[in-house]
């Protein structure tokens, strides 16, 4: 599996990969704030590749002023279920934040989809909200503590 930077020609096959996971994953009016933030990528942002086919992507800011780090924007193709995308992705993301920002908490707003995913790096929950991204899908904010 290839990580690399996202370039604004995967912009089509990414939003192929999103379109699949909605609506179990995202609803299907965060289509347009997808898409928005592809246009202004406010953030580091990659993708996996694997046979040649984009499958997956993940975002990553650390803010200036000593706030938590965070993860945004993170899925994976459904059809490519079992290649360990999602794991990649978030390792190659949580690497490069403590490359970058050793010692700084990092943050995830995800949803009761992903959430024991997350779980699985040593993100901890610590609150939710219901029906928060769209109805039916819940705020799940997480936090992993810096490694010292």
């Amino acid at each position: 599996m290839l990580i690399r930077p996202y370039e604004p020609t995967d912009t089509e096959a990414l939003m192929g990969v999103f379109r699949k996971n909605v609506p179990h994953a995202f609803g299907e009016e965060e289509t347009a704030d997808y898409i928005q933030f592809l246009q202004d990528m406010p953030v580091s942002y990659v993708v996996a590749e694997h046979a040649g086919q984009l499958v997956g992507a993940c975002g990553y800011f650390i803010p200036n002023d000593g706030t938590p780090a965070r993860l945004v924007w993170i899925f994976s193709d459904p059809n490519a279920k079992g290649l360990g995308t999602g794991s990649a992705l978030v390792r190659y993301c949580l690497n490069a934040i403590r490359q970058q920002a050793p010692n700084r908490l990092i943050e995830c707003r995800t949803s009761q989809v992903a959430y024991r995913f997350f779980e699985r790096f040593g993100f901890v929950l610590h609150y939710t909200r219901p029906d928060y991204w769209v109805p039916g899908l819940d705020l799940y904010y997480m936090t992993l503590p810096p490694v010292l």
